[in-house]
């Protein structure tokens, strides 16, 4: 009788080191993230922090705009001002996370030339382009040129912590 006991016992243990094992190994595993760009790009449209209306504008002129590699985007939602101000938000899901340095460049690329443009004819809107918010996060970039930078990244952290 001992001897059953003794070899479930350890039975049991096998049992629940290999379930042990099972969830820690998955916790490390590295999880998909999967963002509705739609959303996000509305959302952060929503959000109090521009001085300008945002109009969403078509996929084919956000890639011309930026001069992007239309092999390297999945996808992307782009929302920029009247021209009054320099505000702009754009979410790009790329292909894959080995395109995300080739787009990047050309975000700070258009930056750039954006305050170039902006300090001759609206000084005033250059610390925007200045302070912009650019976050990465797999494969998945999100630009936004507002007034509160600061607020605009807490919130967009936040966002991408509850997916």
């Amino acid at each position: 009788m001992k001897k059953i006991i003794y070899v479930l016992g350890i039975v049991i243990l096998v049992i629940l080191a290999t379930i042990f094992y099972m969830n820690t190994s998955s916790i490390n595993e590295e999880r998909e993230v999967i963002i509705d760009i739609n959303k996000l790009a509305e959302d952060i449209k929503n959000q109090k922090v521009f001085d300008d209306t945002l109009e969403i504008i078509e996929k084919d002129i956000a890639i011309t705009n930026y001069n992007f590699n239309n092999e390297i985007i999945q996808d992307l939602v782009s929302y920029v001002s009247t021209g009054a101000t320099a505000e702009e938000i754009l979410v790009i899901e790329a292909k894959d996370k080995n395109s995300i340095k080739a787009i990047e460049e050309k975000i700070i690329e258009r930056i750039k030339e954006r305050k170039e443009a902006f300090a001759s004819y609206l000084p005033n809107e250059v610390y925007k382009l200045e302070n912009p918010v650019l976050i990465i996060k797999d494969k998945y970039i999100i630009l936004c040129i507002c007034n509160n930078s600061q607020n605009m990244s807490e919130y967009i952290e936040k966002y991408l912590k509850t997916v």
